[in-house]
């Protein structure tokens, strides 16, 4: 069951081509170790560059250039009837800027990746609980608009350095995402108060509140930050004759 379900997993996965999606290229099995061969990306992601560089919050006009990078990859996988359902900050990944100060972002996991209409509250992280939609905590059938929800909750922590729910009980933090109003941008950042709109929206408990898409949520964001983009403006494309590989390994059960 669990084999067959990696290789399910991985074949859709290996479909996918954007500009802001980790290539998977091969999966398999050696020695009894589940294995998946994808692109290697170099620098960092976006927990580590927030944690580290930007504790406080992120600027937003950094964090819209993110959203709108994986927002174009989640509307992509999307419109081809796959969700990614584990949208953390870890699994954005950044290359270091080059010399015009180019920096790609990817979104990293998509092995992980269901079918829309999937019941997929099975096998969720502590960290995946921390962003996921009430209807996937819920184990109802979801659709590219909890993944919606992730990406604003991904976006609440990297703009204040704190999760949504913030909690040390994982069973109090699922509460919250089921019960509880979105969080307030403002008690962390008050001069962001008037984005609290937008985050409010995309993370509303009932998924026809929401955005249509990632693409809408992304634009609205960016309209609210300012007249131009930052300093990740001008990602380079992700060409598959670049590619280089690295492989992961997937524990057996």
């Amino acid at each position: 069951m669990f084999r067959e379900r990696f290789q399910r997993e991985a074949e859709m996965a290996a479909a996918l081509f954007h500009p802001h999606i980790v290539g998977v290229h091969d999966r398999g099995e050696f020695n009894g170790q589940l294995w998946i061969a994808m692109d290697y990306v170099e620098g960092t992601d976006a927990a580590q560059l927030s944690a580290n560089r930007y504790p406080e919050g992120m600027p937003v006009t950094d964090e819209a250039t993110i959203v709108t990078a994986v927002a174009g990859a989640l509307d992509y996988a999307h419109q081809r009837g796959l969700l990614h359902r584990d949208i953390n900050p870890a699994n954005v990944l950044l290359t270091e800027p080059d010399g015009d100060r180019n920096r790609r972002i990817l979104l990293a996991d998509f092995e992980t990746a269901c079918q829309v209409g999937d019941i997929t509250a099975t096998n969720l992280t502590v960290d995946t609980a921390a962003y996921c939609a009430p209807q996937q905590l819920m184990g109802a059938r979801i659709d590219g608009r909890a993944d919606q929800y992730a990406l604003a909750a991904n976006a609440f922590h990297i703009l204040t350095g704190v999760r949504p729910y913030e909690h040390s009980s994982p069973v109090t933090v699922i509460s919250q995402h089921l019960n509880a109003a979105p969080p307030k941008l403002s008690d962390r950042r008050p001069e962001l108060a008037w984005l609290e709109p937008v985050l409010e929206t995309a993370m509303a408990k009932q998924p026809n509140d929401r955005y249509p898409s990632c693409g809408e949520f992304a634009r609205a964001l960016a309209r609210g930050a300012t007249p131009h983009m930052g300093p990740y403006v001008g990602m380079a494309a992700h060409r598959p004759d670049d590619r280089t590989m690295a492989v992961g390994i997937a524990p057996a059960p």
